[in-house]
């Protein structure tokens, strides 16, 4: 195996916060990822009623609204 020469102490630093900003990306693109799926999917199954603003869950196709039975496509 070969020896990696012995760093100096800016590029030890150096390293560290490359190291650091690699794992910050390795974190944060996977949990933006993961929201922004999750509120697409949010989106589809809560609606707001357009006749009486009641909020609900689609449970039909139509999504028709259990407070006034408005059709809310």
């Amino acid at each position: 195996m070969m020896a990696l020469p012995p760093l100096s102490p800016t590029e030890f630093l150096f390293a560290i916060v490359l190291l650091g900003m690699v794992m910050l990306l390795c974190v944060f693109v996977p949990v933006q990822i993961a929201a922004k799926w999750r509120r697409l999917r949010a989106e589809r199954v809560r609606l707001t009623c357009r006749i009486c603003g009641y909020r609900f869950m689609r449970k039909d196709e139509a999504g028709h609204c259990p407070h006034c039975g408005a059709c809310n496509y």
